[in-house]
């Protein structure tokens, strides 16, 4: 995983309970990387293990994490072994979004399913693949946004599908309601690169021709700016706490 900040780490990730379940995975914490796609690419040349996880810092993980994520593999497998991403949340050709996640500002999103779902484009919160496969994140894609839509991408070119799991996890980040310019600049590489794919449905925004939904969202951010509303809503500050709170409102996860 990517880490710039230890303390968020530490109260998410590294304190979820899934981590404590079992020693057989390896952990690459990759510190310094100017773009995920550095740091991921050097956790694909030194890991011991063929499937990998790549995950965001701010992720928790619940009890049984591991457990659900091989059955879910199980099913990918039957469905189509020559899968190439899969992840916790992801949209279609078409913007229907497949899943089960908490994500801030919007709370629980999806449900429990059985079927993996395909999909066009992967959260980058939660991404899996096997090393076996050739992949490579790209080191053109700077900073740390559309790396997992790109990856994607990179996979049905080569003959591979994209799926959506049901694993739930807590992705316990601040909802930013205005994005960082960092975020405008990945969605211009995006849509230089895959010309020929657009429209390309992100998790986050519509890649297309006439930029519909990114100059929406700028005019909603333009006024957002105004009030000085940036952020929606905070991370919590146990994720564990948050985790009972849903399952009292979500007895399904």
């Amino acid at each position: 995983m990517a880490v710039n900040d230890r303390a968020i780490l530490e109260a998410n990730l590294l304190a979820s309970p899934a981590l404590h379940e079992t020693q057989a995975q390896q952990i690459l914490l990759q510190q310094g990387y100017s773009s995920a796609a550095q740091a991921y690419n050097h956790a694909l040349d030194h890991s011991s293990n063929d499937l990998m996880v790549f995950l965001h810092q701010d992720i928790y993980l619940p009890a049984g994490w591991f457990w659900r994520l091989a059955v879910c593999l199980q099913e990918l497998d039957k469905k189509d072994p020559a899968w190439g991403v899969a992840g916790c949340w992801g949209t279609t050709v078409g913007g229907a979004g497949f899943g089960h996640v908490y994500s801030p500002g919007m709370e629980v999103l999806g449900a429990r399913f059985d079927e993996p779902q395909e999909v066009q484009a992967l959260d980058e919160i939660v991404l899996i693949m096997r090393r076996s496969r050739g992949l490579r994140f790209d080191e053109g894609l700077r900073h740390f946004h559309f790396y997992g839509a790109d990856l994607c991408l990179q996979a049905q070119a080569l003959g591979m599908r994209a799926y959506a799991i049901a694993d739930f996890c807590i992705h316990n980040a601040n909802y930013q309601l205005v994005l960082p310019p960092e975020f405008y600049e990945g969605y211009r590489y995006m849509k230089r690169k895959w010309r020929g794919q657009l429209p390309i449905y992100t998790p986050c925004v519509c890649i297309s021709r006439w930029d519909r939904d990114l100059r929406e969202r700028k005019v909603r951010e333009f006024y957002r700016r105004l009030r000085g509303r940036l952020i929606g809503q905070f991370r919590s500050e146990d994720p564990a706490i948050l985790y009972e709170r849903l399952q009292g409102s979500y007895p399904q996860l």
